[in-house]
């Protein structure tokens, strides 16, 4: 297997070219990607606390979908495209809102239960032969994993999420001991990135930039100086921070509880991973922060930073001034900023395509995949 291969520090490692510059920049392939990937695998937007209560919905867009998520009156999930059945409609704002019973089009007033199914139709007379049954709201599939939320577009039934999520180099189902679905959103960041969507996963993949553009992180993680982002003696692709360091912070000293689930070893590492296409998470002994990212178009990501923490400490106190929050900050800016110069990089003319070395190997593996759902021949 190419993931085998890759992690195997025995095997002979010869270049690999990286995609083509088209793919950073072209309209025409993103139009490609939204139906070959984004809407058609499952994605993730966000988490499940967001919609707490029956009737309570949130808006989420998926490369340019508005998709309505909210639960009904038994608390069961439900996801809709955000189009009225009638004559196309845009249902409800973007946002987040909460309604009793039913959505209501604000153009003709047509309804639908939180089940998507058409219960209302003003002006429609009994005589015209009308089965309200025929028209519902178009439904989107959706469903979680340690608390985050995914939605998969796609018509046809979707592989189940959890084969999905294990379908990769890394899974979000090896951690289940961090216990993130007990974990609430303390603090939430928004980056609006001029960069396309597959830079902003490739640079978050490798750490040949580290020492360059991070000389705050390698003083916590030393591996990162060498530009490694695995060690091979470490399970779950956890990394050690500084000698006696508790928390992701420069001084190295937690001021957060201990997360009740992870095991001793855990509280001097690091561990990240990258879930294809959109969620990177960062695991901590005291906290939890992920990226989201929301593709706008070839050279524009939105990239939600959420920071998960115990719900008793946010609720004693203001998370946002933690350090864990600070330092996360500081590593996304330096990280959004030589992002968005690769961006100019590979949208020159001159740039057909770059080459990785050894520890670029994960880029490859992303790309690999990334090849797959576009329907394109491996490279090996």
């Amino acid at each position: 297997m190419l993931e085998q291969r890759i992690r195997d520090e025995r095997q002979t490692w010869r270049p690999r070219p990286t995609l083509p510059g088209r793919d950073y920049r072209d309209e025409a392939v993103w139009e490609e990607e939204k139906e070959r990937i984004w809407h058609a695998t499952w994605v993730c937007v966000g988490r499940a606390e967001e919609i707490a209560a029956p009737g309570d919905y949130r808006t989420y867009d998926v490369a340019g979908e508005s998709v309505i998520v909210t639960r009904n009156a038994e608390g069961e999930l439900r996801a809709f495209f955000n189009v009225c059945s009638h004559r196309g409609t845009r249902l409800v704002d973007e946002g987040a809102g909460s309604v009793r019973k039913v959505f209501r089009c604000p153009y003709h007033a047509w309804t639908f239960d939180l089940n998507g199914r058409l219960v209302g139709t003003p002006n429609v007379e009994q005589d015209e032969l009308f089965d309200r049954a025929n028209y519902p709201l178009h439904p989107v599939h959706v469903a979680t994993y340690a608390g985050f939320l995914f939605v998969c577009l796609a018509p046809e039934e979707p592989m189940p999420l959890v084969d999905f999520l294990d379908s990769g180099a890394e899974s979000l189902t090896a951690y289940d001991r961090f216990g993130m679905a007990d974990l609430r959103i303390g603090h939430r960041i928004v980056y609006e990135v001029k960069a396309n969507w597959k830079i902003v996963v490739e640079n978050y993949n490798e750490c040949l930039h580290c020492p360059t553009i991070h000389p705050e992180l390698v003083q916590v993680v030393p591996l990162f100086r060498f530009g490694e982002v695995w060690d091979e003696e470490i399970p779950d692709d956890g990394l050690q921070m500084v000698e006696g360091a508790t928390s992701f912070n420069p001084t190295g000293r937690s001021t957060l509880p201990r997360l009740p689930g992870i095991r001793d070893e855990d509280v001097n590492r690091y561990y990240g991973m990258y879930q294809f296409p959109n969620l990177a998470v960062d695991m901590h002994p005291d906290a939890v922060q992920y990226y989201i990212l929301v593709p706008r178009g070839p050279a524009h990501t939105t990239v939600i930073s959420d920071y998960l923490f115990l719900p008793e400490t946010i609720a004693e106190r203001d998370v946002s001034k933690e350090p864990f929050v600070d330092f996360w900050d500081l590593i996304s800016r330096q990280d959004w900023e030589v992002c968005e110069r690769a961006q100019l990089g590979v949208s020159s003319r001159a740039y057909a395509a770059g080459v990785y070395p050894r520890k670029d190997r994960f880029l490859f593996w992303f790309n690999e995949q990334y090849r797959a759902w576009m329907g394109r021949e491996p490279i090996g």
